[in-house]
C-alpha cells in the first residue's frame, strides 16, 4: 500500500512540475508576445463568433480583433502579465474598473473582450484625425500597446523633422519601445493569416457544395 500510495505521489508531482512548466512558458509567450511559427491561423480561433459580433462596431475585420486577442493573451482568459493586465484583452485593473468590470467579470472572456472593445472605441476617438483607417488602426494598435502618450511624442518627432505624422512607417522608428514596434507587426501579420485562412475555407466550402 505505502508503494503505491509513493507511486500515486510520484505521478502527482511529475504532473505538477510539468503544468508549473507549461503555465511558464505561456506567461514568458504572452509578456512577450510572441508569435508561434507554426500555422496557427489553421486553427479553430475561440470566441470568433464575438469577434465576428463585435468587430464592425469598431470598423474593422474580425480578424484583426482575433489577432489582437491572440498577440494580448493567446485567448487565455486567465491570463495574467507581469505587468498586472489581465484576461483575454490583457487590461490593466483601472482600465478594466472604468470599462465596466469588476474583480470577478473581469476574467470572464465575453466581458473581458466587449470591454477591450469599448477601451478600442475610445483610443479610436483619440486618433479620429487620420481619416486613413489602416494608417489609424496602425496608431491605435500601438496605443493599445504602450498608451497614447508615447506614439502622440513620437508623431511630434516626426513632424519636427519634416516627415509624415499621419503614416505609421514614418512614426514607427521615432516609438522607443521595441515591443510596441514589433506588436504593431504582429498583430497585423496575423490578422493577414487568419484572412488568408477565412478566405481559404470559403473556397473549400464553395467547391465542395458545386
Amino acid at each position: 500500500m505505502n508503494r503505491k500510495i509513493g507511486y500515486i505521489v510520484a505521478i502527482i508531482g511529475i504532473v505538477a512540475f510539468m503544468l508549473g512548466f507549461v503555465n511558464a512558458e505561456i506567461e514568458d509567450a504572452i509578456e512577450d508576445t510572441i508569435l508561434p511559427e507554426s500555422t496557427v491561423a489553421e486553427e479553430m480561433v475561440p470566441y470568433e463568433y464575438l469577434f465576428r459580433e463585435l468587430a464592425p462596431t469598431i470598423h474593422w475585420e474580425w480578424e484583426t480583433l482575433a489577432a489582437l486577442a491572440y498577440v494580448e493573451s493567446h485567448y487565455n482568459p486567465l491570463a495574467r502579465s507581469s505587468g498586472g493586465a489581465k484576461g483575454v484583452m490583457q487590461l490593466m485593473e483601472g482600465t478594466a474598473y472604468e470599462l465596466g468590470l469588476n474583480d470577478s467579470t473581469i476574467w470572464i472572456a465575453e466581458h473581458n473582450i466587449r470591454a477591450g472593445v469599448r477601451y478600442l472605441q475610445h483610443l479610436q476617438g483619440k486618433w479620429s484625425f487620420i481619416r486613413n483607417i489602416p494608417e489609424q488602426t496602425k496608431f491605435v494598435l500601438a496605443s493599445y500597446n504602450a498608451g497614447p502618450g508615447p506614439i502622440f511624442s513620437a508623431r511630434r518627432t516626426v513632424r519636427d523633422t519634416g516627415g509624415n505624422p499621419y503614416v505609421w512607417s514614418e512614426v514607427e522608428p521615432y516609438v522607443y519601445q521595441e515591443e510596441t514596434r514589433r506588436y504593431v507587426k504582429q498583430v497585423l501579420w496575423l490578422s493577414n493569416k487568419y484572412k488568408n485562412e477565412s478566405l481559404r475555407r470559403q473556397n473549400d466550402s464553395i467547391r465542395n457544395s458545386q
